[in-house]
């Protein structure tokens, strides 16, 4: 599940952001015999019919909601101004989402709909509501490719439209991710699920977070990285930018190997999306909304959010503590070692995809 990067939001929701394989039970209401009194047993009748009156007039004919078909509209049009001036080749990667109401599924930018679905408009496929609408994730829920699976603004984390368009723009990167060739049988490959099919251990890998050791170098991680970033000075710059890498590799070496392995995996996967809605967000200062999109009643400017996008993550990672956030810091701390990276070698990005689930060949 994904929870994206919203200024001012609740870091602790972002426990919840990870590439999980979800599995959807089918459950089966079954009606138990019960002692009851006839009008006791009336009143169950009539609720019984008055709940599938309701889901059948939800169902018979569902439309995607005005401000939704809005804000979907417009993250396409967004991510094809902008996408690929963010990352090479960005706008090629195939964008299918599912928006999650709370009653309906609405599918669209999908290659082949499974047969559930129900064409309501062009390009839109409907069905009742499967997953949860406070739901931000991307995993391949239908098969290849992975869908962004997310409900609406005002139901998930982002709250508003312009931060719930950026969220997308995260979500769309891990579609980028997950298409690499092999991707999946890589993940597969790091061999740290020990035996769970889910994909959970994405989430509840017993990393050693809390030991003391590890936090305070962690600790000290985090203040050189926030030094180097905030270094104007070149020569200062590249002096830190070398203790950084120094103390990086210190920091790697305490950890086991399955550690190390999460940890990179991580950064890697979560901490460069996060810096790619950064990138996104500044991309899009500039950007010209539609008419319909600027007269939404939540409607913040993209110049607006731009300006508090990388401030706020470099804020953040002041606050991080190893122990408390505990996967949590990989947002943070992974967005700003890529704007580390953009001042240490700009076309760092270009190699990404070479080196699956890390970023040691960087530093």
């Amino acid at each position: 599940m994904a929870t994206g990067f919203r200024p001012g939001c609740d870091l602790a929701s972002r426990c919840r952001h990870a590439y999980v394989s979800i599995i959807v039970n089918r459950q089966r209401f079954v009606l138990e015999k019960q002692c009851i009194t006839p009008s006791a047993h009336m009143r169950s009748q009539v609720a019984v019919l008055l709940l599938a009156a309701v889901a059948l007039a939800q169902s018979a004919n569902p439309q995607l909601p005005d401000n939704d078909a809005v804000r979907i509209h417009e993250f396409y049009r967004l991510s094809a101004q902008i996408g690929y001036r963010v990352w090479p080749s960005w706008d090629k990667t195939p964008a299918p989402l599912l928006l999650v109401t709370p009653s309906t599924e609405f599918l669209t930018h999908y290659p082949d709909p499974p047969s559930e679905f129900k064409k309501v408009a062009d390009d839109v496929y409907a069905r009742s509501r499967h997953f949860s609408t406070g739901l931000l994730a991307t995993f391949p829920a239908f098969g290849p490719p992975s869908t962004i699976v997310i409900g609406e603004a005002e139901n998930t984390d982002a709250k508003t439209s312009t931060p719930w368009l950026l969220t997308l723009m995260h979500e769309h990167f891990h579609q980028m991710q997950d298409g690499q060739p092999g991707f999946f049988d890589a993940v597969n490959g790091l061999g740290l699920a020990h035996g769970d099919k889910t994909g959970m251990w994405m989430l509840n890998y017993p990393f050693p977070y809390e030991k003391p050791e590890l936090v305070n170098s962690f600790g000290q991680l985090r203040d050189l990285l926030l030094t180097s970033l905030n270094e104007q000075n070149h020569k200062s710059f590249h002096q830190l930018v070398r203790q950084y890498i120094a103390e990086r590799h210190n920091f790697f070496a305490q950890l086991a190997p399955d550690d190390r392995k999460y940890l990179n995996f991580q950064l890697w996967r979560e901490g460069i999306a996060q810096y790619v809605q950064i990138r996104a967000a500044e991309m899009a200062a500039a950007y010209e909304p539609t008419p319909e999109y600027g007269a939404l009643a939540d409607y913040e400017s993209f110049e607006t959010y731009a300006a508090k996008a990388r401030t706020d993550t470099i804020s953040e990672l002041k606050r991080v503590d190893l122990a408390k956030w505990k996967r949590v810091a990989v947002y943070p701390f992974g967005a700003c070692e890529g704007l580390l990276l953009d001042r240490l070698n700009p076309k760092w990005r270009d190699g990404y995809f070479q080196h699956l689930f890390t970023l040691d060949p960087y530093f």
